[in-house]
């Protein structure tokens, strides 16, 4: 047999054709050991030359199907593939080795119980702690915009005038920016960006060190929070898609590496199996981290549908309907604490009296003052207006993804992450020129007469519970993002440098947070008796729309915690606005009194842009519909979300999945996703691909030549076998044992396990030798070599590790035979590569082993009804 290793093997010799049993010897492997520098390169890896006979064009190979077209673009692959090698991935498949089985046919009922019951347990401990978290986020965001706006309006109201208030504005922005750039460039390089691709990145198997640690939860929410108040560009779901993996992970292991290193490793900050430590392998850690994300957006956006969805449609690569119904109860209490906890801190002693679920992440009013179900609506005429609004949104969003990558590759050579200095420098003059320009509009802005006093009742119209004073004003101001500013009773009509009985119209959506201006665009005004509408000043509407789509571009990937969902929906939902408001005068110029919704216009702009950035489609749909009402516009929702995404998928990648890219992770994408790739995994075989070249390890091997092959090569996992030498030297069969990962074999030098010295006689002892005979016993064996949550880090732990053996431990046995996986995957030699995809997707596989084709016939087939109690297999 022979196995496929994405780490690729030291010292590969060349080969012929073919071996004597058939087996290609894998037509594209020796291009992939190819310099950068030779200059024959295109004759080696390039279509273009393997498709040209002097001037006669021949067929190409199906060796070659998907190869680079010219010597250029080999160049390119070959790159991306020298980067992937500097990645480590997971291996999400589960241990079956003879400890394991030993330990699971021992393993009472209660006990698996238990276990089920804690998966539960711990997805309500995560809703419930993102939704903690994401009050104490919300409170700090509304602390800091309420002392920037509110101390740059006392300076603007006691001395007026502009350098005194634009001073103040200013001042306080940087010194947001030097935070948040600093908890980046000096704390945790990680807390960069949103995060999102960093999370798909693990979420598919690849491991990114300090991705999930203590120090970047802190560095991440802290750093958003001063984002978000220095005025960038900025949301918090991005990286509350980070920080709830995070919590998740770390809860599901009911653990902490990154606790246990603080404390010197004096306490071990591990919970037991009665209090929940079942969970201590990597495919329950993916499954926690998942559950996690999805509590993390629906905190962000109070939207607990939405953030399940993303989770499913973005984020995991494996499925499972125990995901998601754990996922949909971590959603629903993470909520549900937010709601509850903010309930308390605006309403102390009327939370019993406070009226829950009535207020939208990004709704300006209650539900029963915005009155959705008159106020969002739209013709069957405006189907086909919403169908360009979506082909706008996007070739907007690709345009936003081709000018983001460019503002990247920039970034990487003129201001790298190992220059913290320039890193925060960049934070600093991108919140220097988006304040500085947010001003200077509110200051330049035209004044405009107040709306007649019968119309502003309505627009800043506000509830109020008589018994207990005015609770839901409060909560308004809360879920506004805190910066609203009041001056004589009007909060959505600030006078700013205007006279008394106007209002700067500029100044209504830049002199307050991008939240609050997104809220205003899509709401203002619903609460209006049916027939009359409030219209923004145009070129308010304009001047929005450009300047927030041109900085989003610039604060995409800056050096400090930021997310993109909130920009994308403000600049759709601006340009949506403007297309509404367009629409409405051509119909009331034409002498029609027809009533058009505004807001309905606000709204499917905003999903449009979004889905043209993101490509999400279903989360798109529900998230904008859960979060701003719109549950009248859900079929114009889905269909210009899905003409955005067709129209955006023509220009490339959405943006999250193009940062993975650039990042060169080998994250293996949705197989069906791309025509092109479909093509060519249907015509390669396994074998064209396969690894011929083998490291093995033999069942019963002296430590010394263990840790001989762990220095020489880099691979993560080992097949163990009696024929070493024939597994690398020869392509022909050989006798497959098992598979061990080099984590286990890690972990079995660091406690001495399985070591033992041989006799004079030379005997070697039965491999159930050294698994214990008790359960408690074989209990504490497995939690030693449990992977999580102190996890063994091959790379940086490895020679620690190997130094502190003895000369005699060097020298003495060490059985591998109780710690391989017994039954690794296997595949035949001419299954096409389209399967072997599918199985390394959706099983979340490292290796698979491939055999001859042609395997002998098995004596019994075993169907799935086997495996239901009481029925048997005709």
């Amino acid at each position: 047999m022979a196995v496929t290793q994405a780490d690729g093997s030291p010292n590969r010799r060349a080969r012929d054709a073919n071996s004597q049993n058939g087996l290609p010897r894998g037509a594209l492997s020796s291009h992939l050991q190819v310099s950068l520098s030779d200059p024959s390169i295109g004759d080696k890896f390039s279509v273009e030359k393997l498709g040209t006979s002097g001037r006669r064009l021949v067929s190409v190979p199906s060796a070659v199907h998907g190869a680079p077209e010219t010597a250029e673009e080999s160049r390119e692959t070959l790159f991306r593939l020298q980067r992937m090698a500097g990645f480590e991935s997971q291996n999400f498949d589960p241990q079956d080795n003879d400890l394991e089985r030993e330990f699971s046919v021992h393993r009472t009922e209660s006990d698996y119980a238990l276990a089920e019951f804690w998966k539960w347990v711990i997805a309500c401990m995560i809703g419930v702690s993102m939704g903690c978290i994401g009050f104490a986020v919300d409170w700090g965001i509304n602390l800091l915009q309420n002392a920037k706006y509110q101390t740059t309006a006392s300076v603007l109201f006691s001395t007026g005038g502009f350098w005194a208030p634009y001073a103040t504005f200013i001042s306080i922005s940087i010194g947001y920016a030097i935070v948040a750039g600093s908890l980046v460039a000096f704390v945790e390089p990680l807390a960069a960006g949103s995060g999102i691709p960093e999370i798909k990145t693990y979420l598919n198997g690849i491991h990114i060190k300090g991705l999930l640690t203590v120090k970047t939860l802190v560095a991440k929410l802290v750093g958003v929070v001063f984002s978000i108040a220095a005025g960038l560009i900025a949301g918090k779901e991005g990286p509350f898609v980070h920080g709830g993996g995070i919590v998740g992970g770390g809860l599901g292991g009911m653990g902490s590496q990154s606790v246990w290193q603080v404390l010197r490793g004096r306490v071990v900050p591990k919970a037991s199996r009665r209090w929940g430590g079942f969970f201590h392998n990597d495919a329950e850690h993916r499954d926690f981290t998942a559950i996690g994300t999805a509590a993390g957006v629906a905190t962000a956006f109070a939207a607990p549908i939405g953030g399940l969805l993303f989770t499913i449609e973005e984020g995991a690569s494996f499925y499972s309907t125990s995901i998601f119904w754990r996922g949909f109860l971590s959603t629903c209490m993470g909520v549900l604490t937010l709601h509850f906890l903010v309930s308390c801190a605006e309403h102390p002693g009327q939370v019993l009296v406070t009226h829950f679920g009535r207020y939208r992440d990004f709704g300006l009013y209650t539900d029963s003052l915005a009155f959705y179900g008159s106020r969002m609506f739209y013709y069957v005429w405006d189907l086909p207006i919403f169908v360009g609004m979506g082909a706008v949104g996007g070739f907007m969003g690709a345009l936003f993804i081709k000018v983001n990558v460019k503002i990247t590759q920039f970034r990487h050579l003129y201001i790298p992450v190992r220059s913290p200095i320039r890193r925060i420098s960049e934070v600093m003059l991108l919140v220097f020129v988006t304040s500085s320009l947010w001003f200077l509009i509110a200051y330049a802005s035209p004044c405009k007469d107040l709306p007649p006093q019968d119309q502003m009742t309505f627009l800043e119209a506000d509830e109020t519970i008589p018994s207990a004073g005015h609770p839901d004003e409060k909560t308004e101001d809360f879920y506004g993002g805190g910066g609203q500013v009041r001056k004589g009773g009007k909060e959505h009509f600030p006078q700013l440098w205007c006279a008394n009985g106007t209002y700067s119209s500029y100044g209504q959506v830049f002199f307050t947070p991008l939240s609050q201006s997104l809220r205003l665009i899509i709401h203002l005004g619903e609460p209006l008796p049916e027939g009359t509408d409030f219209l923004f000043d145009f070129g308010a509407l304009t001047c929005l729309f450009l300047f927030s789509f041109i900085l989003m571009m610039w604060t995409n990937g800056v050096g400090a915690s930021t997310g993109m969902f909130v920009p994308a929906l403000a600049v759709g939902a601006v340009g949506g606005r403007i297309t509404g408001q367009i629409i409405r005068a051509i119909v009331h110029r034409s002498g029609s009194t027809l009533p058009i919704s505004l807001s309905s216009y606000a709204v499917v702009g905003a999903a449009a842009f979004m889905g043209g950035a993101t490509r999400l489609t279903l989360t798109a749909t529900v998230m904008v519909m859960e979060t701003t009402g719109s549950l009248q516009l859900i079929v114009p929702l889905m269909l210009t979300v899905f003409v955005a995404k067709v129209v955006a998928d023509y220009f490339g990648a959405g943006i999250d999945d193009t940062h993975v890219k650039m990042r060169g992770a080998p994250v293996l994408e949705e197989p069906s996703m791309s025509s092109h790739q479909t093509m060519i995994a249907d015509k390669l075989t396994v074998s064209e691909l396969m690894t011929m070249a083998v490291v093995a390890l033999p069942p019963v091997v002296k430590v010394g030549q263990v840790v001989e092959t762990l220095r020489a090569c880099t691979h993560q996992a080992f097949p163990v076998t009696p024929d070493v030498v024939k597994a690398y030297e020869s392509a022909e069969p050989f006798d497959l044992h098992g598979l061990i990962l080099r984590s286990t074999i890690v972990k079995l030098l660091q406690h001495r396990i399985g070591m033992f010295t041989v006799d004079t006689n030379g005997e070697i002892p039965p491999s159930k030798s050294h698994i214990p005979t008790t359960q408690q016993e074989r209990l504490n064996l497995l939690e030693r070599l449990e992977q999580r949550p102190l996890k063994v880090r091959p790379k940086e732990d490895y020679e620690r590790i190997v130094r502190g053996l003895s000369a005699a431990d060097l020298e003495s046995m060490i059985d591998l035979r109780p710690f391989m996986q017994r039954n690794p995957f296997v595949v035949q030699a001419d299954a096409n590569l389209s399967r072997t995809y599918r199985l390394f997707r959706t099983m979340g596989l490292r290796h698979l082993f491939v055999s001859p084709p042609q395997p002998k016939v098995p004596l019994q087939v075993f169907e799935s009804v086997d495996q239901v109690p009481g029925m048997a297999s005709c």
